[in-house]
């Protein structure tokens, strides 16, 4: 229902738009030659119609953390086409990795809840300092034939903040290694027509670097040129017949220009408003006149096709009011539905979540309750419901060079193939040029990146090429497959876990066997195991044979996949003076993995393992004893002497240092040994045979299977001071004050929330992300500062 509905909607603003516009003053509108414009906007509907994939971000808490600290985090799990939350995925597939060497070094699945996730890890002291990355997989979201991956996040993982370089280098200046590379607008550039031609200059780290040079025809300066943002730019020329072109830059190095050809049709973008978007469509020689599409799609949803007949130039206006915010692919075709002319542009920047805060007071005292205000409107200042992830930290766990946000994330790199140079950049109100700066890095990205982009679609991306699945397939059968079974029974199955409260799930196999764990299942072992038992007759004996092979897939398939990863911005870091390092307490709590007690003695951390375990020691059918006939110094195991004293044998201890009597004694000779005596004796170690089962050994002997379930969920920390807790003698050294990923804002879109001070005082970096039920994204940033003493 979903993509048709999609469809219907494209034809409806299809036909509305073929209705509407005409020909006045030189401009071409829309004209009804609608069967043409149907088989144009269908080459993309047919694409995407059953097209039902996931885009999943990250947010984390901070993007720096100590070992022995919760790294917390929420996914937002959305449809990639109109991103509203996803419904389909239920398990999200989470990996710490380290960057240096694509170790994994964590691994574990959580609930998706409405397409959202509340997640935590614990980063142990034993995780080796450096620089880590933590993705996430839904079962829609990766795919066989994807080009590249971009729903993780980046971290670092510190001993100790004060192990925080101070400084980062800053951006290259200088053309050394220096990749320029240039692109027409459109695709082509054609001779006696006037070009834009952007140009993009990179180092060998893919980093930008800031040029100048000029433009030389017949070796003559014609004009000159420079970078305006990240070392792109645009120059304006036109270029003539039997002339020859070429660039220099400042470095003296030469670049010869694109080749031009002698016929063809440039697309120039004029404006773009959040109404429409103007075009001029020009063509070269005595052409005659034809018909021309010009279609408008949005993440494989196409808004309008404009028709007009072209000969040597043409206007063209496109309605934008329908589309939402983002990348849009514009195309124009000739009457032979080819493609001559491609670009990308950015539409409707207003179209988002505005989020306002307020803190109730400048600055606060340590230990003192903040209380901020939160309101959400849309682009018409009306309230909206969201769901917001908040976080509020201490600026100094914050890397100010990583710019990925939400906004950059589903609406830019997200939407285009390659690396981006501080995302973060274009989507910061403080930057008067973004607008400008995003069109220079739309035409020098190139249309053929952009993942909705006709050829990109018609790559491997099907929903029946998916990678993951939501359940994990297991089968029953006999544990000989060569002996026949002739009663017929039903191939029952029981579920359950090691906590009697969470019930179990009893169901039958099909007729061969096969069975599968669902996430309901997942949700039922949240925080512990599940075990998969098969309730049939004991003989003949039938097993389960079951393994989730979830990460071994994701981890083949990452060594296929490029990193998508933003690249950083490397500018010098700034702190307010008064940010400081203290020292940290190891006050943090521990995940349950750790068990105290005996080293000689194995611990099941599972309860329903320790009761197997327990059950296999009564029950097991060991015959072996010491007699004490030498003293209880000398346990004598398996004695063969006879007449034996009453309370002079007992059972071995496992670990016990016994005696063996080399004679007729069944461990060491056998029990056919001939003669009645001993000749001599050795000293061992007892090791009793069905004590110190192995894990794997014990779920063997009692038939049964164990996965993992969804991790365990945890509450974040709030301190909650009074009057008394306040005057507590022992430090607050919380780093993070406040997080809460599921807020959500009420119908007058507002919402607040209070938390209290630590003991650092320092400036407090807060950070808002969400989307509402529309798929409108919204971000904000806040400071906190929090004196040592209120002035």
């Amino acid at each position: 229902m979903k993509s048709q509905a999609k469809y219907h909607i494209a034809l409806l603003l299809l036909k509305f738009s073929v209705c509407l516009f005409y020909t006045i003053s030189g401009v071409c509108y829309s004209q009804n030659k609608t069967t043409t414009a149907d088989l144009i906007a269908g080459r993309i509907q047919t694409l995407t119609k059953d097209l039902h994939l996931d885009n999943v971000y990250l947010q984390t808490s901070k993007n720096i953390y100590e070992t022995q600290e919760d790294l917390w985090f929420k996914g937002y799990v959305l449809d990639s086409q109109s991103f509203i939350a996803s419904l389909g995925s239920k398990v999200l597939f989470v990996q710490l990795i380290e960057q240096q060497t694509h170790r994994v070094a964590w691994e574990e699945k959580y609930e998706i809840e409405n397409g959202f996730v509340s997640g935590h890890l614990y980063l142990n002291d034993s995780l080796k300092p450096g620089s880590y990355t933590l993705t996430a997989y839904s079962s829609a979201s990766l795919y066989k034939g994807i080009k590249s991956f971009n729903s993780a996040a980046r971290i670092s993982i510190l001993k100790s903040i004060n192990d925080k370089p101070k400084t980062q280098s800053k951006a290259s200046q200088g053309e050394t290694d220096l990749s320029f590379t240039l692109f027409p607008e459109g695709g082509n550039m054609v001779l006696g027509l006037e070009n834009k031609i952007a140009f993009k200059a990179v180092d060998s780290k893919g980093l930008p670097v800031d040029v100048s040079g000029k433009l030389y025809q017949d070796n003559t300066a014609v004009l000159d040129f420079k970078s305006l943002h990240a070392g792109m730019g645009s120059f304006l020329f036109k270029p003539k017949l039997n002339s020859k072109y070429h660039i220099e830059l400042s470095n003296k190095t030469k670049y010869a220009l694109p080749e031009m050809l002698t016929r063809g049709t440039v697309l120039h973008l004029l404006s773009n408003d959040e109404n429409f978007a103007v075009f001029n469509v020009q063509r070269s020689g005595n052409a005659i006149k034809e018909n021309v599409f010009l279609r408008v799609q949005c993440r494989g949803i196409v808004y309008s096709v404009a028709i007009g007949v072209l000969e040597d130039q043409l206007t063209i206006k496109i309605p934008l009011k329908e589309l939402p915010q983002g990348i849009a692919e514009v195309t124009l075709f000739n009457e032979n539905i080819e493609p001559i002319a491609e670009r990308l542009l950015y539409v409707n920047t207003q179209k988002k979540l505005n989020i306002e805060t307020v803190l109730d007071k400048s600055q606060y005292k340590k230990r003192e309750k903040a209380i901020l205000k939160i309101k959400v409107t849309d682009e018409n200042n009306n309230p909206v419901v969201a769901h917001l992830g908040v976080s509020v930290v201490d600026q100094l766990y914050r890397n100010k060079n990583d710019s990925r946000n939400i906004m950059s994330h589903y609406y830019l790199f997200g939407e285009l193939n390659g690396k981006i140079y501080d995302p973060g950049y274009y989507f910061n109100k403080d930057n008067t040029n973004r607008e400008s700066a995003l069109d220079l890095l739309l035409l020098t990205q190139g249309w053929r990146r952009y993942v909705w982009n006709e050829n990109n679609l018609k790559g491997d991306n099907t929903p029946s090429k998916a990678i993951l699945s939501d359940s994990i397939s297991g089968n029953l059968s006999l544990e000989n497959p060569n002996k026949k079974n002739t009663a017929v029974s039903p191939k029952i199955i029981m579920v359950f876990t090691s906590d009697p409260l969470k019930g179990q799930d009893i169901f039958t196999a099909n007729a061969n066997g096969d069975f599968s764990i669902t996430a309901g299942h997942l949700k039922m072992g949240q925080g512990e195991s599940l075990f998969i038992r098969p309730m049939t007759p004991e003989k003949p004996k039938q097993v389960i044979y079951v393994k989730d092979k979830s990460f071994d897939l994701i981890n083949a398939s990452r060594e296929e996949i490029g990193d998508n990863y933003p690249l950083e911005r490397l500018v010098k870091e700034n702190f307010d003076d008064t940010s400081k390092t203290f020292m940290r307490l190891d006050h943090h709590q521990r995940l349950n993995e750790v068990v105290i007690g005996d080293k000689k003695k194995k611990v099941f951390r599972n309860k329903y393992l320790g009761t197997l375990d327990s059950l296999s020691r009564l029950n097991s059918g060991n015959s072996d004893f010491v007699c004490l006939e030498g003293g209880p110094s000398r346990p004598i195991l398996n004695c063969f002497m006879n007449n034996h004293h009453e309370g002079k044998t007992r059972a071995p201890k496992n670990g016990e240092k016994v005696v063996v009597l080399l004679g007729k004694n069944r461990e060491i000779l056998g029990s056919d040994y001939p003669h009645q005596n001993y000749y001599g004796t050795r000293e061992i170690i007892y090791k009793n045979p069905d004590e110190d089962l192995t894990e794997e050994q014990l779920l063997k002997k009692f038939n049964l299977k164990m996965i993992k379930g969804y991790y365990a969920r945890r509450e974040f920390y709030e301190a909650i001071y009074d009057s008394v807790t306040i005057k507590d003698p022992f430090p607050d050294y919380r780093n993070t004050l406040f997080w809460k990923p599921d807020l959500i804002t009420n119908e007058q879109g507002q919402a607040v929330i209070e938390f209290y001070c630590s003991d650092i005082n320092t400036i407090f970096s807060g950070q808002i992300e969400g989307v509402n039920a529309t798929g409108l994204l919204g971000m904000e940033n806040f400071k906190l500062k929090v004196v040592d003493k209120e002035n």
